[in-house]
């Protein structure tokens, strides 16, 4: 008599899928990640990420002698890329590109890092960063509206059960401050020429003092002060979801002063030291923590345009993305591959910490499986 086959495929598939669950739950108990910073240099090109200052950018801007007598190429000139990237940023070539992080988007190596949106411009860059989407019908200027799309700072509190405080976004660019949030006190916010309330006598000083030390931009505050306040923010209230957007660097690109762009850089290498060894130094960011540094457009690439973006400008669209976490083995700069989208940012970072993006917002993209590899 002929044993029917239907039950017992019926059992392996059930062992097959127990099997499956047991595996994916082992997986989720290995995640080290518990803490999420996101940071945003606005504007900066992947050609001075990957290769420091470029010579002929700096002789098309210097107007008062020889390029070589400046102070910039006295601090940043060396014979190679790799050599003049370290200048421009040793921490972050150095402890976190060596020991504990990778970096996607050098053209040189065959990564590529580029937006979906088509506008190449900062809120839809923002937006497509926060939300996983690209909405070029939806966000098409600069105006400081309220994101029409929820976002993934929005998602996580949610899905996390957390209080305001706990996911907050510290920027420069006063913009930033609703392109973070769909719905108004969502995220704790503090951004452009916005005082900032702390019970320490210093942090009040500073608070005061952005008004008095301008820009010469009505929305953009020096980053100094954008740093200062996110770091007292962390100290005190130790957010579990964090996001720090610093943006002089695309101002300056724009006055076309090239030296302060670089100097800019620089100084973000140095908060980054200052920022990591705060983590390190904490029980609860140390060896819990993935943070994903990225920008939020490219530029120009020649002397002629470096200066500028916008939907004409070819290279505008090329980007990139570091990520250091306790849960990537990834070393070093990547080399191949399938191209990163800027709208896989958004479901990354939630997938880090187990939680699907695509509740939200199906039409995001996927999380960047290279990341995940062991």
């Amino acid at each position: 008599m002929m044993t029917n086959p239907i039950p017992q495929l019926a059992k392996r598939l059930a062992y097959l899928t127990a099997a499956l669950v047991l595996l994916d739950c082992g997986l989720a108990a290995e995640r080290k990640t518990e803490n999420l910073i996101l940071i945003t240099l606005d504007g900066v090109r992947y050609q001075e990420l990957f290769g420091g200052l470029d010579l002929e950018i700096l002789k098309a801007t210097t107007t008062d002698g020889k390029p070589e007598d400046t102070k910039t190429y006295k601090r940043f000139w060396a014979e190679t890329p790799v050599q003049r990237r370290k200048k421009l940023m040793p921490f972050f070539w150095g402890e976190w590109m060596h020991r504990h992080g990778s970096v996607a988007g050098n053209p040189q190596k065959g990564s590529v890092v580029r937006l979906a949106n088509r506008l190449h411009f900062s809120y839809p860059g923002y937006s497509e960063i926060l939300t996983g989407h690209a909405r070029d019908d939806l966000i098409k200027s600069n105006d400081k509206v309220l994101n029409p799309n929820p976002t993934v700072l929005e998602f996580l509190r949610h899905k996390l059960g957390l209080q305001q405080k706990q996911v907050a976004a510290f920027a420069s660019w006063d913009v930033i401050g609703v392109a973070v949030q769909h719905e108004s006190g969502a995220v704790f916010t503090n951004a452009g020429y916005e005082t900032y309330a702390h019970p320490d006598p210093a942090v009040q000083s500073m608070s005061r003092l952005q008004f008095e030390t301008l820009t010469p931009w009505d929305t953009v505050r020096h980053d100094e002060y954008t740093f200062r306040f996110a770091m007292a923010h962390l100290k005190t209230h130790q957010p579990r979801i964090f996001y720090l957007s610093l943006g002089e660097t695309d101002d300056w690109a724009h006055e076309k002063r090239y030296d302060r762009v670089l100097a800019a850089i620089a100084r973000f290498d140095s908060f980054f030291n200052e920022l990591w060894n705060w983590l390190q130094d904490n029980s609860q960011y140390r060896d819990k923590t993935t943070l994903l540094i990225t920008t939020d457009h490219g530029r120009g690439d020649i002397a002629l345009n470096w200066h500028t973006h916008n939907a004409q400008i070819r290279d505008a669209k090329n980007t990139w993305l570091a990520v250091i976490s306790p849960d990537s083995s990834l070393r070093g700069e990547w080399t191949g591959g399938e191209p990163v989208v800027m709208n896989q940012i958004a479901a990354t970072l939630c997938h880090f910490i187990d939680l699907d993006y695509s509740e939200q917002n199906p039409k995001a993209g996927k999380p960047i499986a290279r990341l995940f590899e062991k």
